[in-house]
């Protein structure tokens, strides 16, 4: 092998593993995410190493705030927190292959503050803040990972608005017996004797009164 073509391989593979530490370089993997809520708002934080780069996308019906991390990744049993302030819920998910996302689904329709992003020595944070008053709490402690689950729009359930009281088990018995006596009361008093229909009393006429005769007489009439 001559000498040029030697110092061309070598050239490309240093450029190679150039693009190659660069593209590590770049990427980035979420460690951590918190949430609290206070008198100034609802906080929210992620912390990822690596440079990190984002973007944010605010959706409604229902309403939640998406942000994307291309070029990342998550560590192995991501914890994320419970519900506090305006956030009902954390989600995650992989819209596409390499990237991470993280969706805040939101009590109400609200738009989030600016992010702020703060570099540190080889790590990032990203702080998201939405206003509003709810009452103070620490950042909650997340539960263990699932498998997360792709953070696409979701459709909205419908759910009924007021749902009916199921009845107890006592509650029902007792209907049945009310029920059942009523409708032996209503058989018994069908099936029951016709009552015997009571004699009129017919009143006699009274007797009828014979005219008194005179007693005859045989004196002369008088002049």
């Amino acid at each position: 092998m001559s000498s040029a073509i030697r110092s061309l391989v070598v050239r490309l593979l240093v450029s190679a593993l150039g693009l190659a530490g660069c593209a590590h370089a770049f990427a980035g993997e979420i460690q951590a995410v918190s949430l609290s809520a206070g008198s100034t708002g609802t906080r929210a934080e992620i912390r990822l190493a690596g440079a990190g780069g984002y973007k944010t996308i605010s959706l409604a019906g229902p309403n939640r705030l998406v942000v994307d991390f291309p070029d990342s990744s998550a560590v192995r049993g991501l914890k994320l927190p419970a519900a506090a302030g305006v956030v009902t819920a954390v989600r995650t998910g992989q819209p596409e292959p390499g990237t991470f996302r993280v969706v805040f689904d939101l009590a109400n329709q609200v738009s989030a503050f600016k992010p702020q992003l703060d570099k540190g020595n080889g790590d990032a944070r990203l702080v998201i803040e939405w206003p509003g008053e709810y009452a103070a709490s620490a950042p909650a402690a997340a539960p263990p990972a699932v498998a997360a689950a792709a953070a696409t729009p979701r459709a909205a359930e419908n759910t009924p608005a007021d749902a009916a009281p199921v009845p107890s088990a006592q509650a029902r018995e007792d209907a049945a017996r009310a029920t059942a006596a009523l409708t032996a009361a209503v058989v018994q008093k069908a099936n029951g004797p016709t009552p015997e229909p009571v004699p009129r009393r017919c009143r006699r006429p009274p007797p009828r009164r014979r005219p008194r005769r005179r007693p005859f007489s045989t004196a002369p009439p008088c002049r």
